[in-house]
């Protein structure tokens, strides 16, 4: 039964029905939610089981509301996403992830992006473009004064591997282009090899999207690894480019250094004047604000507040290794550059996140295809390892996400690598960047 359409269908008050709720006297709250159903029209004869699992779920997440009417408005949210969640995990062949009820079920699918400002509440994606054109002038010039940093030898190493293409050369000017592109003037190369990202990625069969970390290993887990703080969560706060920014530079800093320290996102929200606080910011300046200001304070020493408008503090000592030298934006649409950056280390990411059945993400690889299609990426993120789900034999990415650990598969996700879209599974493949540590 379509619980939602019921709200409005039913005019009869089904009062045997609803009385027959057996209601603890340790939830008062629930008591008084079925005598306002009680009293009320339009209500579904199906609203008493639904009221009692509605109350087990407001005691899991400790949700409390201001008066009953407003809890009978949330509980009509949390039916229609109850409905979802019931239909998607209930569809034929089963789906590659789960969803399930969590602490965002009583929110619409408008009033969740507007609290983590995605979907319409997101910047975009233009601003977010112009600042890696900028970024990609100022590495030419670099690279022309030989100035770029040592590590990008061993990432264009990686991701030949990884393209199963060797290069001649670490500093080749064609290294960072698709096969189609480098071997327009040149027939030598006829080997099965030399077959595009683009034939890959429409071919189901492809051996190079099937092997696309050929040459490296098969998975990278860098929480497993050590290389990752606990999840964290943002809270009702855009903050998300912050979170993104600081488990780049532990991440980095650990593989340099070997030492695991938070990093405050505070310290960024007060100080980094070139990105927008709680309403939004690129994962770039982020990196650019830490060289200027010579690393960040550590989570203990500025911890995180979820709001923005603060005073910058200047009296944290900065944590060692925290410093950002550089740093590496991928070209988008590259899958065997971010599968060599992870190899490195973890890195930055940018996706869509809007959708519903990511709101509610429960386990599994998340594969849903018009995610990601048309490149409206509004979240930020932070990629942390690369891997095979058992079940599906899916190959996917895995990623830290900043809404707590009672989201997803204890606050991480996955997405899958094969996709048909021009920037992967949710656009995870249209802006990639890896801070350099000092």
């Amino acid at each position: 039964m379509n619980l939602t359409r019921s709200f409005t269908a039913f005019t009869v008050v089904c009062l045997s029905v609803v009385s027959a709720i057996e209601v603890s006297e340790t939830r008062p709250e629930l008591i008084h939610l079925r005598n306002f159903i009680e009293t009320s029209e339009h209500v579904s004869p199906s609203m008493a089981d639904v009221v009692e699992e509605f109350g087990e779920w407001m005691e899991k997440f400790e949700k409390s509301y201001n008066s009953v009417e407003e809890r009978f408005e949330r509980l009509k949210v949390w039916v229609a996403n109850h409905e979802f969640i019931q239909s998607h995990n209930n569809q034929t062949p089963k789906p590659s992830h789960t969803v399930a009820h969590n602490k965002f079920s009583d929110m619409t699918s408008d009033e969740f992006q507007k609290l983590h400002n995605l979907g319409k509440y997101s910047p975009g994606v233009d601003a977010i473009r112009e600042s890696q054109k900028k970024r990609k002038e100022l590495a030419a010039m670099n690279k022309i004064g030989d100035k770029e940093h040592s590590v990008m030898e061993e990432f264009r190493y990686l991701r030949s591997l990884s393209k199963n293409k060797p290069i001649n050369g670490f500093f080749d000017d064609q290294w960072y282009k698709d096969d189609d592109e480098t071997n327009t003037d040149d027939n030598t190369d006829t080997d099965d090899n030399a077959k595009t990202d683009d034939t890959a990625q429409t071919d189901d069969t492809a051996v190079a999207d099937d092997d696309d970390t050929n040459g490296l290993p098969d998975s990278v887990d860098w929480v497993a690894n050590g290389a990752v703080t606990p999840i964290k969560n943002q809270a009702s706060c855009g903050s998300c480019w912050a979170f993104s920014a600081t488990g780049a530079i532990e991440g980095a800093s650990f593989v340099k250094y070997g030492e695991l320290i938070a990093l405050s996102e505070q310290n960024l929200l007060d100080c980094d004047k070139v990105d927008n606080g709680c309403s939004g910011g690129l994962m770039d300046n982020a990196f650019k604000f830490d060289e200027t200001a010579h690393g960040l304070c550590s989570e203990t020493d500025y911890p995180y507040l979820a709001t923005d408008g603060h005073e910058c503090l200047t009296d944290c000592d900065k944590v060692p290794g925290s410093v950002v030298a550089d740093y590496n934006d991928l070209e988008e649409s590259d899958k065997h550059g971010l599968i060599a950056s992870l190899v490195m280390q973890p890195t930055s990411v940018a996706m869509q996140a809007d959708q519903l059945s990511f709101q509610f993400y429960s386990s599994g690889v998340f594969s849903e295809a018009d995610c990601g299609e048309e490149g409206a990426i509004d979240h930020g993120v932070l990629a942390v390892g690369y891997g095979t789900d058992e079940d599906t034999g899916k190959n996917y990415f895995k990623i830290k996400n900043s809404w707590g650990e009672d989201w997803g598969e204890s606050g991480y996700f996955r997405l899958d690598r094969k996709s048909e879209n021009k920037w992967g599974t949710c656009a995870i493949l249209m802006v990639m960047t890896a801070p350099i540590i000092a």
